[in-house]
């Protein structure tokens, strides 16, 4: 597959929020150690940074969803409907599915700032149905981007939803911006697919 030149052009901090999400498959469960249990059962999206080298950003957040598993995978993996939670994100297009199903290519129109001009980040998924949604970036200015989604199913019923992501920009903005930028909007996209996710329930 081809992309075009377009689809290659990216500014740093638009291509954080191109999809919530993230990594090359990593075995095992995820790190939840550092988790607040009281803030998770009180509802809250609890989130954390910090880095993994010296310019690669991390972060970690989670939530509880009253919904099954395959109601929220619904909800990650339908990219047309991103625009409507995702800060910034004008359009998204699947632009190829390959590996049985088990892989997708999408294409996202994204619009950071009115006094940025509007440019397409690409991005593939990688599935392992129910359990797991692996990112990785295909097209953009962005030096490294790699995390993962898990839906780890609990003794109530209920999903807890982990989002591990990990970025270096490839540009020189300051790493606290970046910090402060996943800080405040990943945790509102945890908490818009739960809402979608238990009004689906």
């Amino acid at each position: 597959m081809r992309l075009r030149p377009g689809c290659l052009r990216a500014t740093a901090l638009s291509c954080l929020l191109a999809y919530a999400s993230t990594a090359p498959a990593q075995d095992g469960a995820p790190d939840l150690s550092w988790i607040d249990r009281q803030a998770l059962a009180a509802g809250e999206v609890v989130v954390q940074t910090g880095k993994t080298a010296p310019k690669v950003v991390s972060v970690d957040v989670a939530v509880l969803i009253g919904a099954s598993a395959r109601t929220i995978w619904s909800v990650l993996t339908s990219c047309e409907i991103a625009p409507e939670y995702v800060p910034h994100v004008a359009d998204c297009t699947l632009v190829e599915t390959f590996n049985d199903g088990r892989s997708q290519i999408f294409r996202q129109t994204v619009k950071p700032a009115f006094f940025i001009p509007a440019f397409e980040h690409v991005f593939r998924l990688d599935y392992e149905p129910f359990e797991r949604i692996e990112v990785s970036r295909i097209g953009g200015m962005i030096e490294h981007m790699m995390g993962s989604w898990w839906l780890l199913e609990r003794t109530d019923g209920r999903i807890l939803l982990v989002h591990h992501l990990e970025i270096d920009p490839g540009l020189p903005v300051p790493r606290f911006l970046v910090r402060s930028a996943l800080r405040r909007d990943l945790p509102k996209v945890l908490r818009a697919v739960r809402d979608r996710a238990e009004a689906g329930a």
